[in-house]
């Protein structure tokens, strides 16, 4: 893994301060965004991918615009602190653990240059395992409320109403796959049902009977 070297090229001002005849210079970091390549350089990042990764564990989304992506104030903000972490000795996961920074939570907020018509917040969420979970508990309430008598009675009232099925109507209605249904025999016996195979043109289709 390529390392990364924290540097600040742009955009910094100066406070100079005198004290016996030698100078101390303060420096303070004012960007309010920096394209991803400006960010690659200001990290050290030899190798673009290395500095993409580290957006991606710290769920940092650079807005698009144009052909360059751009990182807010908040972002170099963080991303500042994890180099700052990993310059003194730490490892990313650490950085993670500690909680200084979420990745599934990290919040992109407009920078000061952006209009007020695109100042709109993207927020890295969990919305992915809440739509899993909502959807499990969709088909466990189905599973609860599943009549396990429905295949009989689909069949039984195809042969009061003297329905013809198709291939696919059956296999839905007993929960085998079509190239199965299709195998059967004529006057095949499922569930106390006959199916008696059938020609209506150039279709296959089922009478079924008791």
């Amino acid at each position: 893994m390529v390392s990364c070297l924290m540097t600040y090229p742009i955009h910094t001002t100066h406070q100079m301060e005198t004290q016996n005849d030698a100078s101390l210079v303060s420096v303070e970091v004012l960007e309010d965004e920096l394209t991803t390549k400006q960010g690659a350089e200001r990290y050290g990042c030899e190798n673009y991918s290395t500095f993409h990764n580290r957006m991606v564990k710290l769920g940092i989304k650079p807005e698009r615009r144009g052909r360059s992506s751009f990182l807010n104030s908040s972002q170099i903000k963080l991303l500042d602190e994890c180099d700052m972490h990993l310059r003194g000795g730490g490892v990313f996961s650490d950085f993670i653990k500690n909680g200084e920074t979420t990745p599934n939570k990290t919040q992109s907020i407009p920078s000061k240059k952006e209009s007020s018509n695109s100042s709109i917040v993207s927020i890295g969420d969990n919305s992915g395992l809440e739509q899993q979970s909502i959807i499990i508990a969709l088909q466990t309430l189905a599973n609860a409320n599943y009549d396990v008598l429905t295949p009989q009675k689909r069949l039984q009232e195809a042969v009061e109403n003297n329905y013809l099925l198709t291939t696919e109507q059956v296999s839905k209605i007993l929960g085998f796959s079509s190239s199965t249904i299709s195998s059967w025999k004529t006057n095949t016996i499922k569930l106390g049902f006959t199916f008696t195979k059938e020609k209506e043109g150039n279709s296959v289709v089922w009478k079924i009977s008791r």
